[in-house]
């Protein structure tokens, strides 16, 4: 199954955004820049597993809810 960086992009956003925090609330709490951050909520390509697992684990999401979320965005835009 291919996963679509943009696709995982626009999940961490989404996930983000229904914490109801920031980007730079995140980029603080992380210890990540800013920038970075804002490039991995627009395309996913090279994000690094460890700062993917501990953005997952900020928001609270289990990795296999995730991509089954994934999975199921995936299955959607293939069957529109």
């Amino acid at each position: 199954m291919y996963l679509d960086p943009k696709l995982i992009a626009k999940e961490l956003k989404s996930l983000r955004t229904k914490k109801g925090v920031s980007i730079e609330k995140v980029s603080e709490d992380l210890g990540v820049h800013f920038n970075t951050l804002s490039k991995y909520e627009k395309d996913a390509t090279d994000m690094k597993l460890s700062l993917f697992g501990k953005l997952l684990k900020y928001y609270g999401i289990d990795e296999l809810i995730f991509f089954k979320v994934i999975r199921e965005y995936n299955h959607k835009e293939i069957e529109e």
